[in-house]
């Protein structure tokens, strides 16, 4: 062989070289897609968090709104003393998803409302306690998070809130 030629070869890229490229190319590709995909599953939980969260306040803000300044539920002891509950409700926003993946309903109900008695200050009663709860099922997108059941459904999540007051006298 020439020497023109073994200095063509010597910087010449052969087959190997270029497997090991599509394969470290293929590699980041796949990683950056799982990336994204997580990324938005993570957004998607978040939206549906705070959502859960300002339903499950405003449910509570009427909740103790009804005790506080409604004769009829102040004085009906059947009320405050059972359990409360809402329609199922959708955390999804229209953004959500384009509609791809099943819609996400919370249920939002409270306990029934503890008369809060101390002893010590001799006041009858000294206050009322309201715990409410906002529960719901995440979707789980394949391969990213693991359905339990064998179905779509992922995660279960709960918001627990818990909140005193007075009567006004």
């Amino acid at each position: 062989m020439s020497k023109r030629i073994r200095k063509l070869q010597r910087g010449a890229i052969d087959l190997m070289g270029i497997a090991v490229g599509l394969t470290i190319i293929s590699i980041t590709a796949i990683g950056t897609s799982y990336s994204l995909l997580y990324g938005r599953q993570a957004l998607i939980q978040q939206e549906h968090y705070r959502t859960a969260l300002f339903k499950l306040r405003g449910f509570m803000e009427e909740e103790m709104a009804r005790m506080r300044f409604s004769d009829y539920y102040r004085g009906n002891q059947s009320w405050w003393g059972a359990p409360n509950d809402l329609a199922p409700y959708s955390l999804d926003v229209l953004t959500d998803r384009d509609g791809d993946i099943r819609p996400t309903y919370a249920t939002i109900y409270r306990d029934p409302i503890e008369y809060v008695d101390d002893a010590i200050t001799r006041m009858a009663p000294d206050y009322f306690r309201i715990t409410a709860h906002a529960e719901w099922t995440e979707a789980a997108i394949p391969g990213i998070t693991t359905a339990d059941k064998g179905d779509d459904a992922g995660r279960d999540q709960q918001i627990t809130l818990r909140t005193t007051f007075h009567l006004p006298r």
